[in-house]
């Protein structure tokens, strides 16, 4: 997540965001792959599955309703900064 969101804690997401450890990694990994997706269809498949995750968080009251909206924020963040640079031609 390339240092961009603040300064966690290694058991936090976010700062002040603990997830499920399964979920976590899994997560950390969806939004890295948004963030490495080399054509904007890669980047719209990784921003939906990293939904998807946040989304079963979210049906499953697993975190508070503020966390899922950072979460979701997050993946819509990263996902309009790389499909910025993949239409700049970066």
């Amino acid at each position: 997540m390339s240092g961009r969101y603040g300064n966690q804690k290694p058991q936090e997401f976010l700062p002040g965001i603990i997830i499920p450890p399964d979920i976590h990694g899994l997560l950390r990994k969806r939004v890295a792959e948004i963030e490495s997706s080399d054509t904007a269809t890669n980047c719209l498949i990784a921003q939906a599955r990293a939904e998807s995750l946040v989304e079963a968080l979210e049906v499953l009251k697993a975190i508070q309703a503020y966390a899922i909206e950072r979460l979701y924020q997050l993946i819509y963040d990263s996902a309009k900064i790389r499909l910025a640079e993949l239409g700049s031609g970066h």
